[in-house]
């Protein structure tokens, strides 16, 4: 699975989008549930069930959480979440489960009941669920009499079941059960040693059975060949030096000015000013609201890289990208590159989650007939990777929205997979991160054209295959012509409809 590197948060104000955090909290229960699922699909046996659900957001993105649940005894013992996964990285995600243990597609009603039956079960012998259920389990309805009752079994024969591990992290929870079950409650000592039985005074124990050691080893050995992976994939090093940004702003249509950088603006535009806007000549709207983003970027990007940036109170980079999108003028190509020649933090800061759903339809509508200047920008060094990789996204647009170019862009991406293949192992101008998600672009264009570049840039074993997968798979999934698994990535929305999307997620600062 594909994820951005974690960051310091910045002392400034986080732009725009709600802190993943808050987003959970305060936004989750208000999309459209999507698919759920269980693993291993034997999880009444084992007494382990990692469960994974899902909803879905206006972008086709999805917010997914995962939890550990143990339906023997202590309930959600673990819990992560995504606020913002592609479809591409979550059908990953669900494949690392297929491999380790299986996985089952079920319905929300039954992960819900499964969640909460095991959580109700555990708090009768007193014990909580993980802290980290909150705000992982914000992507839950709450448990209310609205969710049809499904009856499980937890428990093994009616009590509690206690599995201790030999490094005996579970025994605080045996002295909770003691104390609120007495004796009526069981529990094993998985490969105990006789001294482990001190621990119990004078309780019996049994080994724990195979099927639950093997199942838990499965997914950590899974786990953590996934993050060794990762690991040995640095990203290139960032040393692009900044040009001399505007200091003043000069514009032709002020209102445009005005309006992008007022912080009455911060969740949407007014329609009446995007009706105005879209009204102009689109050279003219274009390169007005590139000037806007120059001067914003330049006003901000020194505090963002060493930390000291102040609140900065308006969305214009957000509204700009949104409005470039729709005028499709290459006046805008410059200011969009530029924006991708800045740090994951700087885009983290002024377009939050939403980066991806922004910059790559931008850069097409701006740089679509100029491809020259975007393998240009492609072929610059030291540049941040994650942003690097909306170039490909917008090369995939051209071929999806202009099917008669796709013999233009097969030969982009035939330059670019050989030029990685020499590049790859001294990490210029891309690493493993950047040539895993162009993979992912290879597979959703069914690339079957570069079946022999696609394996001589594997060949480098510089390609971070937790994104993409290894190499048989990603030809496999391009020659069975897999496709896009969600071709709305690669569509301009309509305006009026994304700003509505918009405004239900992104709040003002206080």
């Amino acid at each position: 699975m594909a994820k951005k590197k974690s960051k310091n948060n910045s002392k400034g104000q986080k732009q725009p989008a709600l802190s993943p955090y808050r987003f959970m909290r305060e936004k989750a229960r208000t999309l459209p549930v999507g698919k759920c699922y269980i693993a291993p699909p034997d999880w009444q046996e084992s007494g382990m069930a990692h469960i994974v659900v899902t909803r879905v957001r206006p972008s086709g993105n999805l917010v997914m959480a995962s939890f550990l649940v143990d339906t023997f005894c202590l309930g959600v013992k673990d819990a992560n979440y995504h606020e913002n996964m592609t479809p591409s990285d979550f059908e990953e995600y669900l494949n690392n489960y297929r491999k380790g243990m299986g996985l089952e597609e079920i319905s929300y009603n039954e992960a819900h009941n499964i969640i909460y039956g095991a959580i109700a079960f555990a708090e009768d012998g007193g014990i909580k669920p993980n802290k980290e259920f909150d705000p992982a389990g914000y992507i839950l309805e709450e448990d209310t009499e609205d969710i049809p009752l499904i009856e499980y079994d937890f428990g093994k024969n009616g009590k509690h079941f206690l599995i201790v591990h030999p490094d005996k992290k579970e025994m605080p929870f045996y002295h909770i059960l003691k104390k609120n079950l007495g004796d009526d409650f069981e529990f094993v000592i998985p490969y105990g040693d006789e001294d482990d039985e001190d621990d119990f005074e004078d309780d019996e124990y049994t080994p724990l059975s195979r099927i639950d050691s093997d199942t838990i080893k499965k997914a950590l050995d899974g786990m953590l060949k996934m993050k060794q992976e990762s690991d040995r994939h640095p990203d290139e090093e960032y040393t692009y030096q900044y040009p001399d940004y505007p200091q003043t702003l000069s514009v032709k249509n002020q209102f445009i000015a005005d309006e992008l950088l007022s912080p009455d603006n911060y969740s949407c535009l007014p329609r009446e000013i995007i009706d105005r806007i879209l009204a102009l000549p689109k050279d003219e709207a274009a390169q007005d609201i590139s000037n806007v983003i120059l001067y914003s970027i330049g006003k901000t990007y020194k505090g963002i890289n060493d930390d000291t940036i102040e609140s900065w109170n308006n969305s214009a980079i957000m509204h700009s990208l949104i409005l470039l999108a729709q005028l499709q003028s290459d006046k805008g190509l410059d200011a969009v590159l530029e924006i991708m020649r800045q740090t994951d933090e700087f885009a983290d800061y002024h377009l939050g989650d939403l980066t991806p759903e922004l910059l790559h339809p931008a850069l097409y509508a701006c740089g679509k007939d100029n491809i020259t200047a975007i393998e240009a920008y492609l072929n610059q060094a030291g540049l941040d990777s994650y942003l690097r990789s909306q170039a490909p996204d917008a090369l995939a647009m051209i071929i999806f929205n202009q099917p008669e170019r796709r013999g233009e862009i097969i030969e982009v991406f035939r330059r670019l997979l050989n030029n990685m293949v020499s590049n790859l192992p001294v990490q210029r101008a891309c690493d493993g991160t950047f040539a895993g998600f162009v993979m992912s672009n290879l597979m959703d264009i069914d690339a079957k054209e570069l079946i022999p570049e696609i394996k001589a840039t594997f060949a480098t074993d510089c390609v971070n295959k937790t994104i993409a997968g290894g190499c048989k798979e990603v030809i496999r999934d391009i020659e069975r012509g897999r496709g896009a698994i969600s071709e709305y990535k690669y569509q301009i929305p309509d305006i009026y409809v994304q700003y509505e999307s918009l405004k239900k997620f992104i709040t003002k600062p206080e």
